[in-house]
């Protein structure tokens, strides 16, 4: 009788103790919010069952080629080639499911495509043999609602179109090759393989010359867009010899890096640029690449095109000991240190100090630039806003700031970072409102006076650009051989 106490406090002490293990299990089987992934869709259009729609040899090639590529840029990739009508609703849907956590989408589309009144669609494998441009595009896919679909202010869509040929119904007054220029939505890129109204050439291999050029940059480290593709435009240019310039529009909010989340062994960096300085003609190239690229990624383009200079990405994570990390990074800074003193600083004998130290400056503006932590304008004056950049890069490293002014150890420490170090979102600075005066009016003269010199002040309208050739009407088919 005694006991019966005692056992009662024990079974709810007993009773307790389960559940709480049962709260805690609860806490940690909870699932917890999986981090933003980058959509790519990714679309190309060969086998078009019309007589009108020829045959795309490369159109499926180019989409399976760049979905490799984007998946090894941690893209979450859905691939669709021969599309039917049917085919891009339900691929559309699928990425539909995705957007909820996607923090950029990708939209990549090889095949034939049409203009209607200045405006594009997107043709399935199964349009019909049409007779004219109502029943060609009765099927088709609008561009504007591919945009307006996946197009967002919280998200960077781009957009990638090899489509643009001669059309297929013939000539005539309202009818004009290939594709329209587009209202961009917010946020958004969209890239065009030719310029408007123009058409692309086959090509001889395996990929259409843009996607070809495409191909070879994407996944360069450190290239923003925007520097990736004026890289695609020259190469393609280039391909065709200058009869297809690609074309792209962007209304972005901030700049976009692919290979964001890139790493590079330091030690490879230097070992590869002392191998480049080593090389009188690999030097000279790597000069040449300065002039458009950071210093980084300069040496990674001229690593690609000579055999004897490579760089690869580590293919996992490093298990070396601490200590032996550190030591290589301080013996690759070292040597970077020595081969920036003779590239930068010491690469014109006669050159004044002022120059070289401007040249100094420019060089770790680039850098900071391309980690994301720079973005004004690169032009060697090293002021406040360089300052601020510096401060920037020591708080997102978490290292202790050296130094504030340029030097080439500080050079050599942001040629070997990769990836973006500064991801702080873009602040835009509102104009404040006029202050109007609350004074009495002046007399009646210099009133007048004042009236005119309000007139003379007001900024003048810049004149338009030139448009584009006339694709107000008609209709371009494009594609990918």
């Amino acid at each position: 009788m005694t006991c019966a106490p005692f056992l009662r406090i024990v079974a709810v002490l007993l009773f307790s103790c389960l559940g709480l293990i049962g709260v805690w299990a609860a806490a940690v089987e909870e699932p917890t919010p999986q981090p933003a992934k980058r959509l790519a869709i990714v679309m190309g259009n060969s086998n078009y069952q019309s007589a009108r729609l020829p045959h795309l040899a490369n159109a499926d090639n180019d989409a399976r080629r760049l979905s490799e590529s984007l998946k090894r840029l941690n893209f979450d990739v859905l691939t669709g080639t021969d599309l039917s009508s049917d085919g891009f609703a339900q691929l559309f849907q699928q990425a539909d499911a995705k957007l909820a956590t996607a923090s950029a989408v990708l939209i990549f589309y090889a095949g034939h495509g049409v203009q209607l009144q200045g405006e594009n669609f997107l043709l399935p494998v199964d349009t019909p043999d049409a007779q004219n441009l109502e029943q060609l595009t009765a099927r088709a896919i609008r561009l504007n609602d591919v945009i307006a679909k996946f197009a967002s202010r919280e998200r960077q869509t781009f957009i990638f179109l090899d489509a643009c040929r001669n059309n297929p119904v013939g000539k005539g007054a309202s009818v004009a090759d290939g594709l329209a220029q587009v209202e961009v939505g917010e946020n958004t890129f969209v890239a065009f393989a030719t310029q408007p109204g123009n058409t692309t050439v086959d090509g001889a291999g395996d990929n259409s010359p843009f996607t070809t050029a495409l191909l070879q940059n994407v996944e360069i480290p450190g290239l923003s867009i925007s520097d990736m593709m004026i890289r695609v435009r020259n190469e393609t240019e280039t391909l065709t010899l200058g009869r297809q310039v690609p074309w792209d529009q962007s209304n972005l909010r901030e700049q976009f890096y692919f290979t964001e989340q890139q790493v590079l062994d330091p030690a490879q960096l230097s070992a590869s640029l002392s191998r480049i300085l080593s090389d009188p003609v690999a030097k000279e190239k790597l000069q040449v690449e300065l002039a458009s690229n950071d210093l980084q990624t300069a040496v990674i383009i001229v690593g690609q095109t000579l055999r004897s200079v490579e760089i690869t990405p580590p293919a996992g994570p490093s298990v070396k000991p601490a200590g032996t990390q550190v030591a290589s990074l301080e013996g690759a800074k070292q040597s970077v240190v020595s081969g920036l003193e003779t590239l930068i600083v010491g690469k014109s004998a006669g050159e004044p100090d002022e120059e070289k130290a401007t040249d100094l400056a420019r060089s770790i503006q680039t850098e900071l630039r391309r980690l994301g932590c720079y973005r004004a304008t690169v032009d060697g004056n090293w002021g406040k806003g360089s300052v601020r950049a510096l401060t920037s890069y020591y708080r997102n490293t978490r290292r202790t700031a050296s130094t504030t002014e340029p030097t080439v150890e500080l050079l050599s420490d942001l040629f070997l970072q990769s990836g973006r170090v500064c991801k702080d979102p873009v602040v835009v600075q509102k104009a404040k409102p006029a202050r109007i005066s609350s004074d009495t009016a002046p007399a009646r003269g210099k009133a007048t006076a004042g009236r005119k010199a309000a007139r003379s002040s007001k900024p003048q309208s810049s004149r338009p650009a030139a448009p584009p050739p006339d694709i107000s009407g008609g209709i371009g088919i494009g594609g990918v051989f």
